[in-house]
């Protein structure tokens, strides 16, 4: 993937480690915020002021790219991996995986088997296995037994629980006699309304100013718990949003027979499973249906995505350009706004805020850029190395890396030998100096 591409993937690579362990250890804790679909330029769509606040007292990278697919939750494992979505196994929001013959869907919260997450260990069990202790307000995957682990504090996903009882829990957990150094905190919006009404709808701007609220009342808790000042806040999102319309729809039916494949994820990049015997014909009745749909034999996935290393991979993927949606039929139905597509394209790009005692205040960077990809090989294997080197990919490479620096100094200086050296060139303009 280009330098462009993986626009911040080293960021905090650079973080100098004798200013970062001079911190006090009441000063050693990270908070990772994600709200879901918050697309980089909903920051100007309506005043943001609590946004812009942390923008004045911190860093924000502009150019932000996400991994593809750019569903929630590959993205959302990016993030607390480091990992492509090829390397930490979870490859869309809706999966089958041909060795254990076993399926993963979100839409049916079919999400709580181990074995599709254990490709790779999130942050939260690393931390734990150092003797620390973390807790998650709804992050995902947090509720699902990894590596034989739970977070030592976490809230069994359910979406009616609200934002402010969900702060609450992270500032009790922070606070308490035995506090956690590291928390993870998750809102659904503005992706449910993106979807319900499209980012280009007026309507949405409402939906900003609430986040935005929000992130203000998080700002306002963390103050009154004497956080704000000792904790290292990020703020970011999985991926954006773009319009879609009736008049953009691909209608599988129009060209291939169901009983020749199973659908096994949907738009906008379609995950064909073909029936056995069948693979060439699909192939063939897929290859040049439309002009707003290409392709791909699993083999020929572009590399610029990391994506065709993964049995969960299906042998034939669809993808749908900007804007377009892919169903079966149009008695389906779809959304007003989606996300799922090229990780290049603006649109799916999220955002990167931070504050706190390691970061500059007022500092905007365009774009960072990563050291080279280290290749593929077997799945373990790949976590192994980047296990081992901390190479990551993208905003999950921001958040790994700063929060292991922080943590783990001797652990980084005996495992990353080379860290030393690319630090200033990667990522000194956000850290403080």
């Amino acid at each position: 993937m280009t330098s462009k591409l993986l626009c911040a993937a080293f960021v905090l690579a650079a973080l100098p480690l004798s200013i970062t362990f001079s911190l006090q250890p009441d000063q050693q804790k990270v908070l990772l915020v994600s709200f879901d679909g918050f697309r980089w330029d909903y920051l100007y769509r309506v005043p943001t002021p609590h946004f812009h606040h942390v923008m004045k007292h911190g860093v924000r990278v502009k150019q932000v790219t996400n991994i593809f697919i750019t569903k929630t939750y590959p993205n959302h494992y990016t993030l607390v991996t480091g990992l492509f979505a090829e390397n930490h196994g979870v490859v869309a929001n809706d999966m089958f995986d041909p060795m254990l013959n076993k399926s993963f869907s979100l839409d049916n919260m079919n999400i709580y088997d181990s074995e599709f997450w254990e490709e790779a260990t999130p942050i939260w069990i690393t931390n734990q296995r150092a003797g620390h202790a973390s807790g998650a307000a709804m992050w995902p995957g947090t509720d699902v037994k990894i590596h034989e682990s739970f977070p030592a504090h976490y809230m069994p996903y359910n979406a009616s629980v609200s934002f402010e009882e969900r702060v609450a829990k992270i500032i009790e957990w922070f606070t308490s006699k035995e506090p956690i150094n590291l928390g993870l905190l998750y809102w659904e919006d503005p992706d449910d309304m993106g979807h319900h009404l499209g980012p280009d709808s007026p309507l949405m701007g409402p939906v900003i100013s609430d986040i935005d609220n929000k992130l203000g009342y998080l700002m306002q808790m963390l103050k009154k718990a004497n956080l704000w000042d000792t904790l290292n806040l990020i703020i970011t999102s999985d991926h954006g949003m773009t319009q879609c319309s009736e008049e953009r729809v691909i209608e599988l039916d129009q060209y291939l027979d169901r009983d020749l494949y199973l659908l096994i994820d949907g738009s906008p990049v379609a995950a064909i499973l073909p029936k056995e015997g069948k693979f060439d014909e699909v192939y063939e009745a897929l290859a040049h249906a439309h002009p707003n749909l290409t392709v791909y034999k699993k083999e020929e996935i572009p590399e610029r995505w990391h994506y065709k290393y993964n049995n969960r991979v299906q042998p034939i993927i669809a993808v749908a350009d900007e804007g377009w949606y892919i169903l079966q039929n149009k008695s389906e139905g779809l959304m007003l706004g989606n996300h799922g597509y090229d990780n290049a394209l603006a649109e799916m790009h999220p955002i990167f805020l931070a504050h706190g005692p390691a970061f500059r205040k007022n500092f905007t960077k365009e774009a960072m850029s990563p050291p080279p990809h280290r290749g593929h090989g077997k799945p373990g294997e790949r976590e192994q190395e980047s296990n081992a080197y901390f190479i990551g990919v993208t905003l999950g490479s921001i958040i790994v890396i700063v929060f292991f620096i922080i943590f783990f100094k001797h652990l980084i200086l005996s495992q990353i030998p080379a860290l030393p050296s690319m630090q200033g060139e990667i990522a000194q303009p956000l850290l403080q100096a």
